[in-house]
């Protein structure tokens, strides 16, 4: 059992090793992929919210908290405010 659990941990810190080392590149990827898109298609809200939700969970060292998705995704999806101008009957 002993054997098996610092297999595991080795593991897990040979692909945290590896997704560090990665990252920084893979996200100027993304990065540099979002600013090929133009401005203003159907595209673009998913984009921007992607590319912010990425950069929070590089500012963290853990998870991105559902607070701060909420706060993204209300920020480039907002909801629908009813139009002042319409009325019912």
């Amino acid at each position: 059992m002993r054997i098996n659990w610092e297999a595991g941990a080795r593991q897990v810190e040979e692909q945290e090793a590896w997704a560090e080392e990665v990252f920084p590149a893979a996200f100027e990827r993304l990065k540099h992929a979002a600013t090929a898109i133009p401005p203003g298609t159907a595209a673009q809200p998913f984009v921007d919210a992607l590319t912010e939700l990425v950069q929070a969970q590089a500012d963290t060292t853990g998870f991105v908290v559902r607070r701060r998705w909420v706060e993204i995704l209300e920020r480039h999806f907002p909801p629908e405010l009813p139009d002042p101008d319409y009325t019912t009957e």
